[in-house]
C-alpha cells in the first residue's frame, strides 16, 4: 500500500554554486556519493532525491542519513544508513530526471501495512 508520496525540483545552477562553498558536499553526500557524483548535475538529482524522501519520511533528518546511489540498471537506490530506517518490509520507490537547468526526484514509499 502507497504510504507517502514526496516530490521536489531544485535548480542545477543553484546547486552548483552551493558547490563552490566549503564543506557543502561533505554536508548532504555520504563518501561514496562523493566518489560517484561528478557533475553539478548529479549534486542537484541526490538533492532533490533526498528532500523528496524527507517528505516521504519525516524523521530522516540527516542529509547523510541515506545514500542515492544506482543499481546494476542504472536506477536509483536509496539505502537508509542511520534514522530514517524502514519497516522490515517497506520499500521506497525512486526517481531522478534532469530537464535543462534543473533536477527532479520522485520518492514513493510502499508500506506493508497501515499503523
Amino acid at each position: 500500500m502507497i504510504r507517502a508520496v514526496g516530490i521536489d525540483i531544485v535548480s542545477v545552477e543553484r546547486i552548483a554554486k552551493a558547490m563552490a562553498r566549503p564543506g557543502f558536499l561533505e554536508r548532504i553526500l555520504t563518501e561514496k556519493e562523493m566518489a560517484y557524483c561528478r557533475t553539478p548535475q548529479q549534486v542537484a538529482g541526490r538533492w532533490a532525491a533526498k528532500e523528496a524522501l524527507a517528505k516521504c519520511i519525516p524523521h530522516l533528518r540527516s542529509w547523510t542519513a541515506v545514500e542515492i546511489l544506482p543499481d546494476a540498471e542504472g536506477r536509483p537506490q536509496a539505502k537508509f544508513l542511520r534514522e530514517g530506517r524502514l519497516s522490515q518490509g517497506d520499500k521506497v520507490h525512486l526517481s531522478i530526471s534532469h530537464e535543462r537547468g534543473t533536477a527532479v526526484a520522485v520518492a514513493v514509499l510502499e508500506v506493508l501495512t497501515i499503523p
